[in-house]
């Protein structure tokens, strides 16, 4: 055997020891044809999605799979639609002409128009001392209650019927019986009775009751109400927690700030880059077809 051919082999063992190694690093999902879908194919079509979507297909293996079997079985059809020779008709061909537009602008948008928009820590804070009363945590109730409930409050007797029973279900309370429990048994209200009565957090003006509101923020937390009279029924009300207005530190607000100054950063910017296209391209649109304000009514 010459060394020549000691060498040839060598490489071809060389060759395909890369080739499993590489097989290892990126394997091969699915095939259609001669379409070959790796993992890191998967992983870039992913990385195109929103962040919701890309959350969870990488945290459940299932979807992601879903996922991939979708791709393959997608390209298998139009592999058959183009051997049918199906994308050449003219209306498919128009309306290919129209999806790659699409997909072609949207990308420029948001890879180059929109790129380089970023809001700065700096204009996040200015912003927010600028307006700071728009950063403040109302005063809060963490309230349960029991309804009993009357569907005509100018029906004395149904009214009378429903005090009474919210009136026995009060001793019941004053006796030392859970409120919790009560409220699972005795209230009308279906899905708070479900949660031992739990309404969660109220914040002065939440509800359409001003006479349930005052009960409840006169308490304070731990407090039971006496019988509390709304335009639908008698409550019985009990605060679990309270908290007490305050200013929205920087740091707690500052993710949520910078997404909604990064939106519109970004809008400014898109709709300046529209203007401008429209300027060199002579753009003209189609009258607006909303109506005057107050038309119609």
């Amino acid at each position: 055997m010459t060394s020549r051919t000691l060498l040839v082999g060598a490489l071809l063992v060389a060759l395909a020891a890369g080739v499993s190694r590489a097989e290892e690093i990126n394997p091969v999902v699915g095939k259609a044809g001669e379409f070959t879908l790796r993992e890191a194919d998967l992983d870039r079509f992913i990385d195109a999605l929103p962040a919701e979507a890309q959350q969870q297909l990488r945290k459940n293996p299932e979807q992601r799979s879903l996922l991939a079997r979708e791709i393959l079985q997608t390209r298998a059809i139009a592999m058959k639609a183009r051997k049918d020779g199906f994308d050449r008709k003219p209306e498919v061909r128009e309306r290919l002409g129209y999806f790659v537009d699409d997909f072609l602008a949207r990308e420029y948008l948001t890879k180059v128009v929109i790129a380089g928009v970023k809001v700065s820590d700096a204009e996040l804070r200015a912003y927010y001392q600028e307006h700071a009363k728009d950063f403040v945590m109302p005063e809060q109730a963490i309230v349960r209650h029991i309804f009993i409930g009357f569907t005509d409050a100018a029906d004395s007797q149904a009214k009378a019927a429903a005090k009474t029973k919210t009136e026995g279900v009060l001793e019941r309370l004053k006796k030392g019986e859970d409120f919790a429990a009560v409220a699972a048994e005795a209230s009308e209200d279906i899905e708070s009775a479900k949660e031992g009565g739990l309404l969660g957090a109220i914040t002065p003006g939440q509800t359409n009751s001003e006479e349930f509101e005052k009960a409840v923020f006169a308490l304070k937390a731990g407090e039971m109400s006496g019988l509390v009279e709304s335009p639908f029924g008698y409550h019985i009300v009990k605060v679990d927690e309270r908290k007490e207005k305050r200013a929205l530190p920087f740091d707690e607000v500052k993710d949520a700030l910078r997404s909604k100054l990064q939106g519109e950063a970004e809008q400014k910017k898109l709709r300046e880059f529209v203007d401008e296209v429209a300027k060199q391209t002579g753009l003209e649109l189609p009258a607006s077809e909303e109506k005057p304000s107050g038309e119609g009514k």
